[in-house]
């Protein structure tokens, strides 16, 4: 297994096994991304399963956000998925196959308030997640998404701690869910497990909403 990130991934490495490494990557960069995968394949021999998971917010409205801004987080968040998959596809179909899994969010299925560049790049991974899985089906390449609620990481932590009353920004995030509570990681993990796995042979082009059920309502 490969973890790969704009960060120093090497204690998360380490910390996964024997059989882990880590690498450095910045998906809005092709040249990164090519010698990831070369990196992956000189040391692996072949790709199994590639896991879209990188991405950034942007709390603001349409009004509010410059084109610099919006260039950015579309260049994480969505021209990433797009890159890691093209490299991850051209070497899968050398292979007989294999299994995207493309993180999105709830927001790619709803919208939000004052977020409205996120919830574009995520509902394009949505619909790049359907339509590469039409296009990759014959190659046996399956390709999922997981839409993941409000989890704790950093990032939603960093969001809540900024806000003027963060109890408050808690409250009001974990009400909009049916479960009234954030989801933790290892919830998020054990979907996209099950999406990688061949428990989930039959699925391809699906969208996994695991967010407490804020999509249900």
């Amino acid at each position: 297994m490969v973890l790969a990130d704009i960060k120093n991934a090497k204690q998360e490495a380490e910390g996964a096994g024997a059989r882990c490494i880590s690498a450095f990557v910045d998906v809005a960069d092709e040249p990164s991304v090519q010698e990831l995968f070369r990196h992956t394949l000189e040391h692996f021999g072949h790709l199994d399963i590639l896991v879209n998971n990188a991405g950034i917010d942007l709390p603001k409205r349409v009004t509010e956000t410059d084109e610099a801004e919006w260039d950015r987080l579309m260049s994480v968040n969505l021209k990433g998925v797009f890159l890691c998959s093209k490299a991850a596809v051209l070497t899968m179909r050398r292979s007989g196959g294999g299994v995207i899994v493309n993180v999105a969010s709830e927001l790619g299925m709803v919208g939000g308030s004052d977020i409205a560049a996120y919830c574009a790049s995520k509902g394009g991974v949505v619909q790049l997640t359907k339509a590469m899985a039409v296009d990759h089906a014959a190659e046996g390449i399956r390709v999922n998404c997981i839409c993941p609620g409000p989890v704790v990481t950093p990032l939603l932590q960093s969001i809540i701690a900024a806000a003027p009353d963060p109890v408050a920004e808690e409250h009001s995030i974990t009400s909009k869910t049916l479960l009234k509570r954030l989801g933790e990681p290892d919830e998020i993990a054990r979907a996209i497990l099950f999406l990688a796995s061949d428990e989930a042979s039959y699925m391809t082009g699906a969208l996994v909403p695991v967010d407490g059920g804020w999509t249900a309502q």
